[in-house]
């Protein structure tokens, strides 16, 4: 599922939010600051791939990694609290992707269920082929 966050909701004063702009304008690209956004969520939404987190949670993993990473784009030194937010950020979803986090709902990966006797190695068909 991907999740759709705009360099909006990284809360950052106008006054922040075009520092920021003009320090990625050697990215190449029409919105640096969004771009750097949507690289943040895909690694979110890749990380918490098989889980199913709030849209807040969602926001506030994407949040830390987008501004940290703005930061280190526009080769800007980091303040600690974007730096120790992206910390814990990476490390809780390393946790959510590894596993370590039984208590989380996982996702459906679909509404198919499987049909009763259909594992195993054992030939399913009669005939020429089996028994």
């Amino acid at each position: 599922m991907a999740f759709s966050f705009d360099k909006s909701q990284l809360l950052l004063t106008d006054e922040k939010s075009v520092q920021l702009t003009t320090a990625l304008a050697n990215l190449d690209v029409a919105d640096p600051l969004q771009q750097v956004c949507d690289e943040a969520a895909a690694v979110v939404t890749r990380m918490m791939a098989s889980y199913a987190l709030t849209d807040a949670q969602v926001a506030g993993f994407i949040r830390a990694i987008a501004l940290f990473e703005a930061y280190r784009v526009a080769n800007i030194p980091a303040p600690d609290d974007v730096s120790t937010a992206n910390d814990a950020a990476m490390k809780e979803l390393t946790a959510i992707a590894s596993g370590e986090r039984p208590n989380l709902p996982k996702v459906a990966d679909s509404d198919l269920t499987p049909g009763a006797g259909s594992w195993g190695s054992n030939d399913k068909t009669t005939g020429r082929f089996g028994t």
